[in-house]
Order: C-alpha cells, then structure tokens, then sequence
C-alpha cells in the first residue's frame, strides 16, 4: 500500500510539466493546447489537487459500508488511508465557481475530472489548492470486439451431455464450465453465495433476459459512468449500447437450467456501464475509476472487468503503446492496483490483440502487478489466436491464467429470451475466472485477493511452467477450492510471498517417499502440513521447527502415515502464516 500511495504521489507531482504555457500543465495538456487538438475548444481534463484540507481518516471511515469494512478487515491493515479520504467539498465548489464542468471526483487519486476551455483552465491553475492539470486518457473503441462478439473463431459444436451426472443442467454451457471445473464446485455446494461482484462493462441491454431473474431477486445496484444516471439499458439519448455487456454479465450470473449455468449465479451484483460502444465517442479513463470506487464504497469482493482498449483517440498526445505495460504508468492501472490493495480481487481481461513475437500486446489495467488478467482458450484447450500475450515492460509473465473465451454459450441481447454461442474475446474468458474466485471466495471468505490469485496460479494446468502465452494455464477451480477449504491459518497480506518460497516435490506421483524443497530468504518457524481431498489434515511433516535461511529439502514417508492412493496437497506455513499449497499425487 505504502508503494502506491507513493506511486501516485509521485504520478500526480510529475505529470510531464513543461513551461511551454503553463506550469501547472502537463506536457500533454500544453501540446494539446498549442495544437488546438480540442476542436471544441474544451479540454477533457484532471485537476489534481494538493491536499484534502481539513478532512481526515475519521471522515474516510464514517462513510464506510459494512461490507466495505468486513472486506479490508481481511487485509490486516488499517481500515482507511489517505487515498479514502474525502475530496475538499470546498475545493470541488471552488473549481465549479471558476468555469470548471466537474464529471467525476475521485478521492483515490484526490482529482477531480471534467471539462474545461483553455480561459478556464488557466484559472484554474491560479488556484493555490490545485497542483497540476493533465489530459484524461481517452481510448477508441477497438473495432476488433465487434467482429469477435459474432465470429465463430476457435468455435465447435459441442453438444453438452445432458445425462451428465451433475445435479445441475448445463445445457449449452456445460462444456464452457467443464473446461475449468466448475459443475463439481456446484454440486458440491459452491455457488458463489456471500460474494458481491461488481460488473464493469457497457451496460445491459437485456437486463429481464430469464437467465437473470434469480440475480435480480437477490437485489442489484446499477450505475451509468458514461450518461451519469442508474440507467444501464438502451434508451434514447443514450450513448452506448449495452449488447456487449449483457452476454458478459451471463457469463458469471446466469442461471437458466437447460440453457446456461455460469460460475456464480448466487454471487450478488452491483452493475456499472464504463464504456461507450460508439465508435466515434472515445472511452474515458475516469469512467473507470469513478466506478472501481463506487464499488468500493459499496463492498464489493470482485471486480469483472472486460475492458478492450489499447488505441488512443487520434490526435491525441498520449500515446501510449505496448511499451506503458509496465504496471505503474496507467492512471487506470494504478486505481486497479489499488482496488486490490483494498481487498477487491481485479479480474481483468488480456485483450484480443493477438500474438506478437517482439512485445506485449496487453490492454490496462491488464498490465497491473495485482491484477488477475486472463487470455483465452478454445474448446480443444489451446490458445486463441486473438488472446493476447505477456510479457509486461518489465519482465512480468502476462496472462495470468486461461479460460474458454471462444464459442461461449451466452444470452442473446435485445428483449430476447434464447442463447447463443456466436462470439469469442478475452472478454468472455474474464467474467468465468471472476465467477470462480466468487466460488472460492464461498468456499473460504477470510481469503485476500492474492491468496485467491496465487490458488488459481498453483491449481491451473501449466503452473511448472508459466509463459507469455498462457501464462500459468487453464484455471481448475475445484481443486483450489479444495486447497482453499483446508486453509485455516491465513496470511493477511500475504506478507512473506517474496521472502519463501515452496517448490513442486519430486518425484510426483510418488510411492512411498517424495522430496518436498523450500526456500528461505529470512530465518523461520516452518510447518509443512498435508491435506486429502477433502481438506482433511493427515500429516505435520514440518510442525513450528525452526529454520535459518537458505534452500533444504525435506523428506515424506507416506508409509509412516497410513495413507492410501490418492491427491493430497501439501501447505508451507511460516511464521504460523500461510504462504502456498501444491498438489501431490500418492500411487500403490
């Protein structure tokens, strides 16, 4: 948290100053001035201020949900920072009695956006209270999506089998809930019930579709960033158009037995239309933020957000590019970050930029170090050609993790009631990995977001050998959750990750010994504690001994145990802390 709070500090002060017109102007701000880039003659643009005058932490508190407290509790940290204080009301009504149009006021980064000429701006600046001015990032909407939203790619008839033994009826999704192990999650009682998700996307132009009927019952909070209302459906005078959101949205709540079946459909849900779907509007980053505060304020546990923007409004001065992936140079990467830090898991889509030898072609927030971000596969398991790849500007592997993103069964948009399995993206990929961490986060709810990150990490199908493709592969959500139930002993903040370290054992399967390494970066109490499938412990092989720093290898004798074939998974606890888990296989 300290990193960030700092990181915006610094993100805030800098802003590529340049003297060319106004000091308190970013770079971009002066170009876009000096090149009458705004036709209009008014400036989509953050004011970012100095300091929160006289409001303080008990402020920050005041206005929290209980939700939003239970959430951060999690993290063991104070409850509220600086970035949860209050933005001036003051300052904010001072910079509208000087001609600025405010849109939104984000407390996070203590900015407040909005629109502006060139004479207003320079009042602005005046303002003793004001630090800087810059351009907000404004994306156009990728073309790409639209093609994708009704291609076949990667796409094949599968007919669900219907006579499956799941007590629950897939229908056409059984084979897009197979793929990550979900149906077992379900049956065994895991359905996303006790988890608030927050949907971030373009509206929903289907809200009454019958897949929806039992979210709807359980209560919903609804939010319209782009037209600033609560309505999230297509109505005139409306921009944007909701179809894109509405299949995304099925992709995590829908239930519909015999249709579709998603991930989470006892998950609660809170909505928010981010993005405009015109392709002549650009998209604003300030919607975003706007939103992942809102949801925050109002407890969310999970953000799914499948956003696909990388191209910049042309004419714009920004420009970013593959080489911003780097986690710390996106405004909106950073307020994802953020959420986290706050204890909001932050599903995020790849993107469908492809594949490129040389470099990244990753989207922010996808770029973010705590962002869970996934790519895409098809029905055969392998990788979709449009799934974009790693690795981060600064050498972190991007996706993280995988999921169908070609073919899905989805809802139809419009006032229909049917389903259809036209479209692929990373953007249907998303919200099924969202729906998971929903189904862990039911199984064990005192779990932080990298916890439930590092679970999906250390179960999917390539976790021996993570890359820029995949990443760590295909989620398989039932046996996180069988290592999430087992977890009784949790590290808040997963304080230790970088400091210890526990390695796959050798050789796996084994009978009856196996070799199970570690390392140490800083002496510790170390406890090595063996799980069956059912959570169950049946073995201490470590229990609180004490260890000085270095690498070792420690030895399991199944036979002294009295165990028999199977799965088990085995923990390494530190400090009386939970770092990680891993899967072991016994043969006879």
């Amino acid at each position: 948290m300290k990193k960030l709070v700092l990181l915006i500090s610094i993100f805030l002060f800098t802003g590529f100053y340049s003297s060319k017109e106004n000091n308190k102007f970013s770079y971009n701000l002066n170009f876009a001035v000096n090149n009458s880039l705004s036709p209009s003659g008014v400036f989509h643009i953050w004011v970012n201020l100095r300091d929160k005058g006289n409001n303080n932490l008990s402020d920050a508190e005041n206005l929290f949900t209980a939700d939003n407290k239970k959430r951060r509790q999690k993290l063991n940290n104070e409850i509220a920072d600086f970035t949860d204080i209050p933005v001036n009301y003051e300052y904010v009504q001072l910079l509208k009695n000087s001609g600025f149009n405010v849109k939104h006021i984000s407390k996070w980064f203590n900015s407040v956006s909005g629109y502006a000429t060139y004479d207003v701006m320079k009042n602005l600046a005046e303002l003793d209270f004001v630090k800087s001015i810059e351009l907000v990032s404004k994306y156009r909407y990728n073309e790409n999506y639209k093609k994708l939203l009704n291609s076949t790619e990667g796409f094949e008839n599968i007919q669900s089998d219907n006579s499956s033994s799941y007590s629950l009826n897939y229908g056409g999704s059984l084979a897009q809930s197979e793929m990550i192990n979900v149906p077992i999650c379900h049956d065994s009682g895991y359905k996303g019930q006790g988890v608030l998700i927050a949907s971030f996307d373009t509206g929903v132009d289907n809200l009454m579709h019958p897949c929806f009927d039992s979210m709807r019952v359980r209560g919903i909070r609804t939010y319209d960033f782009v037209n600033n209302d609560t309505i999230i459906g297509n109505i005139p005078g409306h921009e944007g158009d909701g179809c894109h959101g509405t299949r995304t949205l099925s992709l995590v709540a829908g239930f519909a037995p015999g249709n579709l079946i998603s991930p989470a459909f006892q998950s609660r849900y809170i909505i928010a239309k981010t993005e405009n779907t015109k392709s002549e509007t650009p998209v604003e980053e300030d919607n975003w933020i706007a939103a992942a505060e809102w949801a925050d304020s109002l407890g969310a546990d999970i953000i799914t957000s499948s956003l696909g923007y990388l191209d910049f409004d042309p004419g714009s001065p920004y420009q970013y590019n593959w080489t911003w992936m780097n986690g710390d140079s996106c405004r909106i990467t950073i307020a994802a970050d953020l959420a986290v830090n706050k204890g909001i898991i932050v599903v995020n889509s790849a993107g469908n930029n492809g594949f490129n030898a040389s470099h990244n072609t990753l989207n922010a927030p996808a770029d973010g170090d705590s962002v869970l971000t996934i790519g895409s596969i098809n029905f055969n398991g392998a990788r979709s050609s449009f799934s974009s790849v790693g690795l981060t500007t600064d050498g972190r592997i991007k996706p993280d993790v995988m999921a169908v993103g070609s073919g899905n069964t989805t809802a139809v948009c419009g006032s229909g009631t049917g389903y259809t399995n036209n479209g692929s993206g990373t953007s249907f990929s998303c919200p099924m990995v969202a729906g998971s961490c929903a189904i862990i986060l039911s199984a064990n709810p005192s779990l932080t977001p990298m916890q439930v990150v590092g679970l999906l990490k250390s179960t999917a199908s390539n976790t021996s050998n993570p890359n820029r493709e995949i990443g760590w592969g295909t989620i398989d959500t039932w046996e996180a959750v069988k290592i999430a139930r087992s977890l009784s002993v949790i590290n808040p903040e997963n304080t230790f990750a970088g400091d210890y370290k526990l390695d796959q054992n050798y050789p796996n399967p084994f009978n009856p010994q196996t070799q199970i390494p570690l390392v140490l970066k800083k002496p510790a109490f170390v406890t090595i504690r063996i799980y069956d499938e059912t959570g169950r412990s049946v073995a201490d092989v470590l229990n609180n001994k004490a260890y000085p720093d270095g690498s070792f290898t420690v030895s399991f004798n199944s036979s002294s145990y009295n165990l028999s074939a199977g799965v088990y998974y085995y923990s390494l606890i530190v400090n009386g802390l939970f770092i990680s888990s891993k899967k072991m296989v016994l043969v006879k």
